[in-house]
């Protein structure tokens, strides 16, 4: 056993404790503070507040982009894009059944199509697996060759 630098058991604790009650009473103090800013009409931003206006603030996609994805990327039956062993949504990690309707992105990835539909809605335009652009730009889609 090691020397400790407490001269008994109970000093370790005692720091423990007073450190704990230290961090409590700052966050109480805060929030005092922050209740009497409140009440004179001064509002001071939370973390919280913060992550719920950034949600918020971006909606969801517009139709016109919905169906600007789903004209670029068609949905298929499962069965008769992907005739190879079973795979999973990695989205909801559900096998996909033969009569399944998937999307193939750009990428090559594949998922449910609800899947991929609610993951554009939260403003996801990159690939949930690579991170690649969901819908390729117009302009490299004329400029590429097809071969």
């Amino acid at each position: 056993m090691g020397l400790s630098p407490y001269q008994t058991p109970s000093d370790a604790g005692v720091l423990c404790v007073i450190l704990v009650n230290t961090a409590i009473s700052i966050s109480i103090m805060k929030e005092l503070v922050r209740s009497i800013l409140h009440v004179i009409g001064i509002h001071v931003a939370s973390a919280e507040d913060t992550l719920t206006e950034s949600v918020e603030c971006r909606g969801t996609p517009s139709e016109t982009y919905m169906e600007e994805f789903r004209s670029q990327t068609p949905s298929f039956l499962y069965d008769l894009l992907c005739r190879q062993t079973k795979q999973e949504c990695s989205v909801c990690l559900v096998e996909f059944d033969p009569n399944a309707e998937i999307n193939r992105l750009a990428c090559g990835h594949v998922f449910h199509k609800t899947c991929v539909e609610k993951w554009l809605k939260l403003w996801n335009v990159t690939c949930p697996l690579c991170r690649n652009q969901m819908m390729v730009p117009k302009e490299i889609e004329e400029n590429t060759c097809p071969m």
